[in-house]
């Protein structure tokens, strides 16, 4: 049967099987969701032409996506330095462009875009889609794949980065308190207190980084641009977490325990990262800037630290409605000691 329904994919499935001057040549290829049986029979009767045209000698065999994927896994990943990334985001996309022609390059982008959009993360999808149009981009321009560069109409999704997940600190101390694992729980205490990354920043520190300067405890995480190093101060609360330095297990091993600290908290949907939002957040509370918040988040520019400014609002509440009440306060207590 040319098209038939895969009810384990609750989709039409495309399917060429013939013998062609006596080779036979088989193709296969699951269809859109939410096409009709007229829809697929239509891609049938015109794919199978195609492919027949193209065995039979008649028409120019077409490129097909998956060899210029094939020539970017090959010839430029081992290049970069995150090819062991890239390779994982695009094998994920393996069932999408097998069978698909390179000219196809911006429907299949858009076909897996569809049926993503309610299980992936929007940054995740396009970020798979980037290095699909980067190994068509390679394969044109370094190896000759193709007539042209077929990634001009391919629409990359709209990703909003912007998060309002902002924890108190009584809340961050309950999900805290949920890590079961004593090293994970210093992990992510550093975090929180240090507003650091917590894989870039927190994971790579030793005892080494450690400053003792009085009483204050300073932690290095990183050089700047200028050489210098860069300190933060290590809270009085967190500084119980700097006795589990080095910390030399895998990131996924203290991410599984904070995940299972998430669920048992009833807050399944904060992320680690947002444990640096919130420092931000409490930050602007307790009445600093969107400078305050560049320095202590380490930002290269004041434009990264503009998504907190929607918090001001609240700080300001507080600072002009109290405008008037300490120094009223005041003459009060006054009143009361010359009565006394």
């Amino acid at each position: 049967m040319p098209v038939y329904f895969d009810r384990a994919k609750a989709r039409w499935r495309f399917s060429f099987n013939r013998v062609i001057k006596r080779r036979r040549h088989r193709a296969t290829k699951l269809l859109a969701p939410g096409w009709s049986r007229a829809q697929a029979e239509a891609y049938d009767r015109q794919e199978s032409s195609r492919l027949y045209a193209e065995a039979a000698g008649l028409q120019k065999r077409a490129l097909s996506l998956a060899g210029a994927v094939q020539l970017y896994t090959e010839q430029k990943l081992p290049e970069l330095r995150a090819s062991r990334k890239a390779a994982q985001h695009l094998n994920q996309l393996v069932p999408f462009i097998e069978g698909a022609a390179l000219e196809d390059v911006a429907g299949t982008a858009a076909r897996y875009a569809e049926e993503k959009k309610d299980e992936l993360a929007p940054a995740t999808i396009r970020n798979r889609l980037a290095y699909l149009k980067a190994a068509v981009r390679y394969a044109y321009r370094k190896h000759g794949y193709g007539d042209r560069d077929y990634t001009d109409r391919l629409l990359m999704p709209t990703v909003h980065n912007d998060r309002q997940i902002y924890l108190r600190v009584p809340e961050v101390k309950k999900l805290l308190s949920r890590i079961k694992d004593p090293q994970a729980r210093a992990v992510f205490t550093l975090a929180f207190w240090t507003g650091c990354r917590w894989i870039a920043e927190v994971l790579p520190r030793t005892k080494a980084d450690l400053e003792r300067r009085g009483r204050e405890v300073w932690l290095k995480v990183g050089m700047t641009k200028n050489g210098t190093p860069r300190m933060t101060p290590i809270h009085p609360q967190a500084r119980w977490a700097l006795k589990h330095l080095p910390f030399e297990r895998h990131w996924r091993d203290y991410y599984a325990e904070f995940e299972a600290a998430r669920k048992a908290a009833g807050m399944k949907h904060v992320r680690a990262h947002d444990l640096r939002h919130s420092l931000a957040s409490e930050i602007i509370s307790n009445g600093g800037t969107l400078a305050d918040v560049q320095a202590a988040l380490h930002h290269e520019s004041v434009v990264s630290s503009r998504r907190y400014a929607h918090l001001y609002p609240e700080r300001v509440r507080r600072v002009i409605l109290g405008v008037g009440q300490k120094s009223a306060h005041r003459r009060g207590a006054r009143s009361a000691q010359k009565r006394a």
